[in-house]
């Protein structure tokens, strides 16, 4: 069966295992806080599963929204360790300090 894409192509269990990876969580992990099971995630996961009742619960449980673990539309995946770390350390900088760094960021941005 193949898996359900999003308009960007990422298919739901491809965005399912990097939101799990992101937290840093097992399928199994997953499950115990969703409410399911890990066989339930491992189905989403490998495509077999792609319309699941518990979607919601699961999204939840990732802190995404469920639009976009479903269809890639909507709010994204959850921020990786990194930009927590970045947006943690911003939220402590001057007004100055953060329109700097804004500034350099859009720069290198348009460089790549």
């Amino acid at each position: 069966m193949a898996q359900s894409t999003s308009r960007h192509g990422a298919p739901l269990g491809s965005r399912l295992r990097s939101a799990r990876k992101v937290k840093g969580w097992s399928q199994q992990d997953l499950a115990n806080r969703a409410g399911t099971t890990q066989a339930v995630i491992q189905k989403i996961e490998n495509g077999k599963s792609l319309r699941p009742r518990n979607i919601e619960a699961i999204a939840d449980a990732l802190d995404v929204e469920a639009a976009w673990l479903m269809f890639g539309t909507g709010e994204s995946a959850p921020m990786s360790k990194e930009a927590i770390e970045v947006a943690r350390v911003w939220s402590e900088l001057s007004e100055s300090d953060r329109k700097a760094v804004r500034e350099t960021i859009l720069r290198l941005a348009k460089r790549n």
